[in-house]
């Protein structure tokens, strides 16, 4: 993969357009925001049972310890909330999601929870002349001392990746009997609306039961506030904890009784939900401003950045796209014959009639495996391929033929190199999810997300094999891997894996990194 750095940087700019196309939010990766104080944060033991998870339920780690960085997904096991807590509500909430929903949709949480807070915690202009005791101050601080500025910075994270779809509340505790308690909830929930850029109707607020009197709840008076709720926030629903056991204190919820708390959660959301359809754009279809690199005329007319080719051409590139994708054109950056290796314009953007990027370019354009009319970068445009981006096939905007269409010439026009990395030996994790194993030996890793890594084959997303993403692949290269604590930007990738710039060195992308 040694490539003389100038040449990044010469490309920099191109490849970030496309990268940001490609990166799009997947629809179908439901996410949901929780918030409140123990019983959220999880006061049950944590049981066998508990300890093994569906990967399509996942959580974005709002803390950093126990080996999980603040702002990377991981598979949605307890503790959820942080290192100090234990099984709660949320657990079997995400659970009883995925186990319903369509096989496609994925469900993500983002938690953020402190044991015996006030509401006035998660206020946004008072939450710093709360009077904490000093036993709470180490796990405020954990939050970097502003837990509701904790949920914003990681929901915007998550909405990189995924679309909030509702907000989950379980607090009242520390508030009991306080008849003000529904319009500070409702001030919350709109200041998060605000500062996400959400619709009220499109994302309902859930709030949970304290302990009943029934179970000897110590605080069940405070449920007939809760249970007003819906009279100041038109789109709150509450969730009834009616008949769920408590651990002896009169405040927490068994184990068994927050299973069931998480699936009363889930099943008053799915009723929200309706009908859940998979969203067939998913990874494609990005299309339109930032997403048409290639095509006969430079990536259909299309938008401000991302027109990366096309027949008018020029020094410089592009005809009549946008500002600072034009990398291409009969002669500009690569031309049909030459130019830069593997990039090139003519019918195609990236990769045009003439050589390329090892396993990039060739045919009329396109990525490997990608394709998209006369050219396109991977299906990002041209006249035939609505992106096909994030995993293809079902998933993956089947409008531009399979997996981002295939017009762009043998798998996205593979006549410049050998279609990349190693397929191993070992079962096929990708059929979990409705997809093959790559069989060529070597295959180009095109995406790496929190499931794998990932290549094309027959205009198809395939999965390679046992590559255990999560270690440090590069180091056997001589490169380190990128510092998980940063976002990465795709600059390269090849047979070995993506590759970002740190410190002026290559570094290896692997499972621990977020996009940015």
């Amino acid at each position: 993969m040694r490539k003389n750095f100038a040449i990044i940087t010469l490309i920099a700019t191109a490849f970030t357009a496309v990268k940001r196309a490609y990166a799009a939010a997947d629809p179908n990766f439901h996410i949901y925001l929780a918030f409140g104080q123990s019983n959220m944060e999880g006061a049950g033991p944590i049981e066998g049972q508990d300890k093994t998870v569906d990967k399509r339920f996942q959580m974005l780690s709002t803390t950093s310890c126990n080996g999980r960085q603040m702002g990377n997904w991981y598979d949605a096991t307890p503790p959820l909330a942080h290192c100090g807590g234990k099984l709660g509500p949320v657990d079997y909430f995400g659970r009883t999601l995925v186990k319903k929903l369509p096989e496609q949709i994925k469900v993500g949480v983002v938690v953020v929870a402190v044991a015996g807070c006030d509401i006035q915690l998660f206020e946004k202009d008072n939450y710093k002349s709360y009077n904490m005791p000093d036993w709470m101050r180490n796990t405020v601080q954990n939050y970097g001392g502003n837990p509701y500025g904790r949920l914003v910075e990681m929901a915007k994270k998550a909405q990189q990746s995924g679309v909030i779809k509702g907000i989950l509340l379980h607090q009242g505790e520390t508030n009991s009997g306080q008849q003000n308690w529904p319009g500070r909830v409702k001030a919350i929930y709109n200041n998060l609306l605000t500062d996400l850029g959400l619709n009220a109707n499109d994302v309902p607020l859930l709030a949970g039961e304290v302990v009943s009197s029934g179970q000897g709840g110590s605080c069940g008076g405070m449920n007939s506030i809760i249970q007003s709720l819906p009279q100041t926030i038109p789109t709150a629903h509450v969730v009834s904890s009616d008949g769920l056991g408590q651990q002896g204190d009169g405040l927490h919820f068994t184990s068994a009784s927050y299973r069931t708390f998480g699936e009363r959660y889930a099943n008053e959301m799915l009723k929200l939900l309706g009908d859940v359809k998979v969203d067939g754009s998913a990874g494609g279809n990005t299309g339109g401003d930032a997403g048409n690199a290639g095509g006969n005329t430079g990536g259909n007319t299309g938008g401000d950045a991302g027109n990366a080719g096309g027949n008018a051409g020029g020094n410089t590139g592009g005809n009549t796209g946008g500002d600072a994708g034009n990398a291409g054109g009969n002669g500009g950056f690569g031309g049909n014959n030459g130019g830069f290796p593997g990039f090139g314009g003519g019918n195609g953007g990236f990769g045009g009639n003439g050589g390329g990027f090892p396993g990039f370019g060739g045919g009329n354009g396109g990525f490997p495996g990608f394709g998209g009319g006369n050219g396109g970068f991977g299906g990002f445009g041209g006249n035939g391929g609505n992106n096909g981006g994030n995993q293809g096939g079902n998933t993956g905007g089947n409008t531009g033929g399979d997996a981002g269409a295939n017009t762009g010439g043998n798998t996205g026009g593979n006549t410049g190199g050998d279609s990349g990395a190693s397929a191993t030996s070992g079962d096929c994790w990708g059929d979990e999810m409705g997809y093959s194993c790559c069989k060529e030996k070597k295959t180009i890793v095109m995406y790496t997300d929190i499931s794998g890594r990932w290549s094309v084959e027959g205009g198809k997303w395939c999965a390679i094999k046992n590559t255990n993403n999560s270690d440090c692949w590069a180091e056997k290269l001589g490169f380190k891997c990128c510092d998980p604590k940063k976002c990465r930007d795709v600059v390269y990738f090849d047979y070995d894996g993506q590759w970002d710039v740190e410190n002026g060195e290559w570094c290896g992308i692997t499972t621990q990194n977020v996009m940015c």
